[in-house]
């Protein structure tokens, strides 16, 4: 049965009139400037989970602010003066990570309505600055209502009927309560946006993974879950007006990182742990719980943008990168960039992880909407709908994607029951039904390439081990414990080399099968930074690209400069020349191709 369609006309037609009114057209500017906002319900949320992206954000010298939603009272007796010390470790903490003394001004600061929060601007570094909402958390039984301030907020955020004051911590700089209502939150949110006009906002997850089994029935604490969502709608608003710059929403996994593999180099690890110290000497519960010391080991982000968005074709590279609602695509001419056009409309928001291929009727991109959670696939015909093999099941993967020797595409996807499903298309071009490859406990981003056979073959990982399809399970991959998903490097003479991460030991194993059998793993080390790492075969061999423990980006241990927003990729050029891309955090890509004698030229962003 045909399982896909293309997207019917007039229901394009609707959906190119939402995009139009909800998402941002360029920066008029053409160079941004780059400015970071994070918005988070608690006052360790963003260093527990965001780090150490938070630190080389503070460490840039670029403009950054934090907003802490909730007061973080719980149901403590001293509400107030809890408050006010979560407030002491945040800011400890930030002193810590920018490398200057503990030293604020802070000031009431005006928001919508006559609503009043609090602004504390780094004395040494002023272009950080935290602001403090003061919403009740959701533990507090005496919020108006009772508990779960937020939830209720969010439930009825078009209505209006749910009222909740803020507190008023402990000498601090609110003069009296300011009162929410959950429309009045996004308006708040919006305009904060509006005066600091970020390129990048963090939050945290907004839709959590369902096999996390605490915290049901969110997954995740609810103020996470809330705070993430209120500040995606506030950006929605945000970015319907054109004059306002490009902006990236960047999500990450919260409390259930503590069941996925250390994915931090132990010097990161380290870092991460004293920016947390210095906010755990100011809230005495911030301790005793083993993922306090698991946590700042690890950070994962909700959407992997992978390794696998940029493809190379008879005209050149191409690159794609998902922004909200639009694909953007980008096009290799010469020694230039050059902005695609007339991509059309996906039909709602996508994930970040792209797949690109070259398929039978051009170049292929497949990604996974956020809102409907199905695949959908973009040829030189137009966008396919290609359903799920668990339809509006959250833990559906994002698609990775490989072409037979005859040009036709097969998807891959993590399925719900933590196993590979896959779909492919026939001889025509049509999409057919999901099936189900097996295997379990696999956990999202696939990597999937054309064998030496003209075969799709699929990579994957658990928590211990890599897992391989190649038209059945291969049980012969010598097992290692992974810390990123793979990523596949294809050779002229058909060997096939796997690349990820080692937990918690930050280096990165290579496995290479030539003539059908596997290589032992081998070790060497890793770029330092976080991430999954990017390989490509190229005229001197494989090569792995990855992010530094500063932020930039690595090529076989050597820094090259850059600043991704989350990981670098990879391609070879016509010439087997390794070109470097990356969407850095103005939402542009930028690149930086390899010269005779193995420099890489300085990076430059494309249109």
């Amino acid at each position: 049965m045909v399982r896909a369609r293309p997207v019917a006309v007039f229901v394009a037609l609707v959906l190119a009139l939402v995009v139009a009114c909800a998402e941002p057209a360029d920066d008029p500017a053409g160079a941004t400037e780059v400015a970071y906002l994070q918005v988070v319900a608690h006052h360790d949320d963003d260093i527990l989970f965001m780090n150490p992206d938070v630190r080389d954000a503070v460490r840039s010298g670029r403009r950054l602010m934090t907003v802490f939603v909730t007061a973080g009272e719980a149901e403590v007796p001293d509400a107030n003066g809890y408050s006010a010390s979560r407030q002491a470790g945040a800011r400890a903490a930030y002193a810590r990570m920018a490398g200057v003394p503990d030293e604020w001004d802070g000031a009431a600061m005006d928001l919508v309505g006559g609503r009043v929060g609090e602004r504390y601007t780094l004395k040494a570094k002023p272009q950080v600055t935290l602001v403090f909402l003061n919403l009740p958390e959701d533990a507090d039984p005496r919020a108006d209502g009772g508990r779960g301030a937020l939830r209720r907020l969010w439930e009825d955020r078009a209505g209006g009927v749910v009222k909740v004051d803020t507190l008023t911590p402990t000498g601090g700089k609110m003069p009296e309560p300011s009162t929410y209502t959950g429309n009045a939150l996004i308006r708040v949110l919006v305009k904060l946006m509006d005066g600091f006009r970020p390129t990048v906002l963090r939050v945290q997850d907004s839709d959590p993974d369902p096999d996390y089994p605490q915290w049901q029935p969110w997954h995740d604490h609810p103020d996470h879950v809330m705070s993430a969502r209120f500040a995606e709608e506030a950006a929605r608003v945000y970015q319907r007006s054109p004059k306002r710059p490009r902006l990236v929403v960047v999500g990450y996994r919260d409390y259930n990182i503590d069941q996925a593999p250390v994915n931090l180099s132990p010097d990161q690890q380290n870092e991460k742990i004293s920016d947390f110290a210095a906010y755990q000497a100011h809230d005495r519960y911030a301790a005793g719980h083993p993922s306090y010391d698991a946590w700042p080991r690890r950070m994962y982000y909700r959407w992997n943008r992978g390794t696998t968005w940029v493809g190379a074709f008879d005209d050149g590279l191409r690159a794609y990168a998902a922004q909200g609602k639009r694909l953007l695509g980008w096009r290799q001419s010469g020694d230039r960039w050059e902005r695609l056009s007339d991509l059309g409309s996906p039909g709602g928001p996508l994930a970040f992880g792209l797949s690109v291929v070259r398929g039978r009727h051009g170049p292929t991109v497949c990604a996974r909407r956020l809102d409907t959670r199905v695949v959908v696939c973009r040829d030189d015909r137009g966008w396919y709908d290609l359903g799920s093999p668990d339809p509006r099941d959250r833990r559906v993967g994002t698609p990775a994607a490989a072409a037979y020797a005859d040009g036709r595409v097969a998807v891959f996807v993590r399925d719900a029951g933590g196993g590979v499903s896959r779909t492919e298309q026939d001889a025509d071009g049509r999409w057919g039904a999901w099936s189900r490859l097996g295997g379990s406990g696999v956990v999202d981003g696939l990597a999937a390439v054309t064998g030496p056979s003209g075969q799709p073959e699929v990579f994957g990982t658990t928590v211990s081990s890599v897992v391989h399809w190649a038209g059945t399970w291969d049980s012969s991959y010598p097992s290692t414990t992974p810390a990123s998903p793979p990523s596949v490097a294809v050779g002229p003479d058909g060997s096939v080399t796997v690349v990820h991460t080692v937990a918690g030991t930050g280096e990165i194993v290579r496995t290479t099968r030539s003539g059908g059998s596997w290589s032992p793993p081998v070790r060497t080390p890793g770029p330092g930074g976080p991430g999954q790492p990017a390989a490509v075969h190229a005229r001197e061999g494989v090569v792995v690209v990855g992010r530094d423990a500063t932020g930039a980006v690595s090529v076989n241990g050597t820094s090259v400069g850059g600043r991704p927003l989350d990981y670098p990729t990879a391609a070879a050029d016509k010439d087997g020349r390794v070109v470097l891309l990356a969407i850095g955090a103005d939402g542009r890509l930028h690149t930086s191709s390899q010269q005779d004698g193995g420099r890489f030229t300085p990076w430059q962003p494309a249109g």
